[in-house]
Formats: structure tokens, sequence, C-alpha cells
């Protein structure tokens, strides 16, 4: 069975070496020992309800193979993003520019610096290893956060984000980034983005110009892919449109990617999921397979399985109610798979 738990301090190694796996471009998941051990410290802490302050919680997931006892998966959320450090977007907008003695008509696509979404809850931290991109495995592991965004409502913000990384060549070079913020940051798109996911992005305030930046003015191939998602980042692009996230122009300060968004309360996993008492531990149906998940924060479990309703609340067999560390008179929060 596949088990979606709270990362543990004893989890470190098997998260660095997840985080080696994702590369470059993963700013929520850096492959430095140091840094993971703070995020995983400071998410303990956060499942434990003792954030070192009002809306500093940081969630991390691992998915846990439980008959290989191996990790080979990771997703998490951000409760209040900007906070600790500047979040940084562009904001792409239009201006018209007009000459009524010359008869001259010009729209003008522009990019502006913004922080418009500080505050917000960031999704992110989203990998799965190749082995497991099966089966439904990424979409449960992507749809896990929303269970516990219903579950506790109070501790994320009303609007929901996520950054998707935007498209790299073969070397892992950025050319949104190569065109455009390495004429400032005077660094290869590698060391700007380890940087940034290790020490945040005040820099990118101290080096970036404050002005908007003219699209037309940058290379024709920085351009292409303004707002367009790395391949590989496609299918994760598609299972947030599905759940009702849109891009609403705003891309990421470094490689251009787009930065989906959508009302928590709305989100159609949130919007779908209900809550309901444990009543029985027997044998049921794999089929139609759930999400499901506990209702206690600090030892929050999530797996997919069979699920059956009664008028009186829902079955699990017990290898799931184990996994889950629920019992009769437990409650459960799920949703079709």
């Amino acid at each position: 069975m596949l088990l979606i738990r709270p990362v543990a301090l004893s989890d470190h190694a098997e998260i660095l070496a997840l985080a080696r796996e994702a590369g470059i471009g993963m700013t929520s998941l850096p492959p430095d020992s140091e840094v993971l051990e703070r995020k995983i410290a400071r998410s303990v802490a956060s499942f434990s309800g003792l954030a070192e302050a009002e809306k500093d919680e940081s969630f991390l997931f691992v998915l846990e193979d439980a008959e290989k006892k191996k990790l080979v998966g990771t997703c998490g959320i951000v409760a209040h993003v900007g906070l600790r450090h500047p979040f940084y977007s562009y904001k792409l907008s239009t201006i018209v520019q007009a000459s009524g003695n010359l008869g001259i008509y010009s729209l003008q696509r522009v990019l502006h610096m913004v922080n418009d979404y500080t505050g917000a809850t960031e999704i992110g931290s989203l990998f799965l290893l190749p082995n497991y991109r099966r089966d439904g495995i990424g979409r449960l592991l992507s749809r896990c956060r929303y269970l516990m965004l219903a579950e506790f409502p109070q501790l994320f913000s009303d609007t929901v984000i996520s950054e998707i990384r935007g498209p790299q060549d073969a070397q892992g070079q950025s050319p949104f980034y190569k065109n455009l913020a390495q004429h400032f940051f005077q660094m290869e798109f590698k060391r700007a983005d380890f940087i940034h996911a290790t020490q945040g992005g005040q820099f990118i305030s101290d080096l970036m110009p404050k002005y908007p930046i003219y699209v037309n003015l940058l290379d024709s191939r920085a351009q292409e892919v303004i707002g367009i998602p790395l391949e590989a980042s496609k299918p994760a692009m598609q299972m947030l449109e599905h759940e009702g996230f849109r891009h609403q122009g705003y891309i990421d300060v470094f490689d251009g990617g787009p930065t989906m968004q959508a009302e928590r309360a709305l989100i159609r996993t949130v919007r779908k999921s209900r809550r309901a008492q444990l009543t029985q531990i027997r044998e049921v149906a794999p089929t139609p397979a759930h999400i499901v998940s506990n209702t206690a924060l600090e030892h929050f479990r999530m797996t997919m399985t069979g699920i059956e309703e009664t008028a009186g609340g829902v079955s699990l067999s017990s290898e799931a109610a184990k996994a889950l560390g629920v019992k009769v008179g437990d409650s459960v929060r799920f949703s079709e798979a």
C-alpha cells in the first residue's frame, strides 16, 4: 500500500536523494542538506502546532511504499508565502500606445515585478520517482494536499497558487532567464535558482530592474516561453487545471513558467470531499477507489483505497484503517480518486 504521511526528521537522507533526482528548477525541494534539514524541521514543528510564528506553517509530505519501506515522492504546502522572504512574480499585462497625428495604434505586452501573491497558500514540492508515474499515483500525490486544505481551512489562505517550471534546454538552461535576469544577476541559471531556493528572493529586489520590461524587446526565444510549462511539467499543470486552477498572467521571475491560481473553496477536490465517521472495519471492494485521510493534524495520513458508505458513516478495510491510524468512531475525509 502507498501511504502519504508528514515528513519525519529521520527521512532526511531519503529526501536529499529525492531532491537530487528532481534536478534544477524545483526551488521548493533544493538538493542542499542543511536547507532540507531546516525545511523538514519546520514541517515537523508545523504539524505539531509549534510553528515559529503565526501563519508560518510549512507542511512537507512524503509518499511511502509501505511494502518496500521506501520514500518514492514528496509534495508540500506553504501556508502563507512572502511573509518570511519576499515572493516576487512578473505580471504580464497589456498597455496601449497611440499617436493620433501619425495614425499609429500599438498594443504592447509588459512585465511588471509584483508581490501580489504575498500571503497566498502555495502548493509545491511535487516530485515522484519515474517508476511510480503510473496507475494514478501522481494524481494521488497531487490531490492529497486538497484534503488537508479542506480539513484545516483555518490554516490557509483563500487564494491557492502553484508555480510550474518553465522551459529549459538540454543543458538545463532557461531561455527566459538567459535573455533577461542573467544580465542583472551575472551568474548562471543554476546558481541563481539555487540561491533563490536556499536563501530566499531578496536578491531579486536588490538586482533586478524596478521598471516594466517590454516583452518585444526580449529575444524571440525568451518571448516564446513566457507562461509556457516545461514539457515534463505539463501533466502537473493539467492536473491543476482539472482542479480549477487557472493562469492569470503571473509568471516566474527566473524561467517564465506560469503561476496557477484558484480559490481554495472552489478547488474541485476541496468542494467534493466529505467527512464521515468510520463505523466499520471490514473487507470492502477496492473500487471505486477514493483518496482518504484521517483528521488529526499531527498524525495526518492519506492513502488511496476502496471505501463503502452507509447511512451512518463509512467502512474501510483493516489495511487502510491501520495505514491511516484510525479506529471505529474516528472521522475520515474522502473524495473519489
